[in-house]
């Protein structure tokens, strides 16, 4: 295990936002404590480091989604969970809409904890030009959770913060920590093996989620074609769309599985191989922690799958 001294030093480079975050010792020793994580990629992350850790209650704050995370809003009933909630962790950068209304519940609400700060986003050289008007495709890609590193960085933000918090359940958590490390380490080297006849080939990505799944397979990136989750291709798209996608050189397009079968048939049609990708925001709390480990070996194993095929078509 990790010296609890080093990670304390660590916590300051995370910068994990806390609000309200006073440790609470005595007065919470074996008291129920309610967890939300935004959306499910942060709460398989965060169950990971609460494990057997009983009176910490970790939730997801928000229901299955077809669209992008970032145009999720609050719903008053997610606001009324909220204000009976301990803490919540977030991703930040961006990925919530609504992370200035966390920030804003005050003393009244729960600890924040950002997750994401200080971690080099890709894109992240644009990350200050971005204005109101512009699009939130536009400048850093906070999807940190899909790439193997981006959610070993989570997973030591958010044991910080419940190490902070709660004081008194800490060495279960840095222990949980180092335990959901080495299985994403696992995890990582068990994907690149499964999509290893990938490394090296260019891949056409049609969201924005995938960039860090394609880094960490060694794809290479013949371009991004921008696009809301879930969204189709409508009938002045198209054309658009497939003269964009004939410019980048590729074969093979890397989509979001929950892409409209008509958008994915379209792709089909013009010669290209489609992969559809979980990119982790359909899955729900009840599948647990483990769904994010299956969705990410599948998400794998449908590159491979689909190198594979362009490769018999050629």
């Amino acid at each position: 295990m990790r010296r609890l001294g080093m990670l304390f030093l660590l916590l300051a480079a995370l910068a994990v936002a806390l609000s309200s975050c006073v440790p609470l010792v005595e007065e919470t020793a074996g008291e129920a404590q309610q967890v939300y994580a935004t959306f499910y990629p942060f709460y398989a992350l965060t169950a990971l480091v609460a494990d057997g850790i009983e009176p910490l209650r970790v939730a997801c704050l928000t229901q299955p989604q077809d669209g992008c995370l970032r145009d999720y809003a609050l719903s008053e009933w997610d606001l009324y969970l909220l204000m009976g909630a301990d803490l919540v962790v977030a991703g930040g950068r961006g990925l919530e809409s609504f992370e200035s209304t966390l920030q804003s519940l005050g003393d009244g609400g729960p600890a924040v904890a950002l997750t994401s700060y200080n971690y080099e986003l890709y894109n992240q050289e644009d990350d200050t030009e971005i204005s109101e008007e512009s699009s939130h495709l536009e400048g850093a890609n906070p999807h940190l959770y899909m790439s193997i590193d981006g959610a070993k960085y989570i997973i030591e933000g958010v044991a910080l913060a419940l190490s902070q918090l709660y004081p008194q359940y800490s060495e279960q958590i840095l222990s949980n920590m180092d335990a959901a490390d080495a299985r994403l380490d696992e995890l990582g080297a068990e994907m690149r093996s499964i999509a290893a006849n990938a490394a090296g080939k260019r891949a056409i990505l049609m969201n924005e989620t995938l960039v860090y799944l394609a880094e960490d397979l060694s794809l290479e990136i013949a371009g991004q074609y921008d696009r809301e989750s879930g969204e189709p291709l409508y009938e002045g798209d198209v054309d658009n769309c497939l003269d964009a996608l004939a410019a980048m050189d590729a074969q093979v397009v890397l989509i979001e599985k929950q892409a409209p079968a008509a958008t994915v048939e379209t792709l089909r049609e013009a010669g290209y191989t489609v992969a559809l990708i979980d990119v982790l925001s359909t899955l729900r709390a009840d599948q647990g922690a483990e769904a994010y480990f299956t969705a990410q070996l599948e998400n794998a194993q449908a590159i491979a799958e689909a190198f594979a095929q362009a490769e018999e078509t050629n």
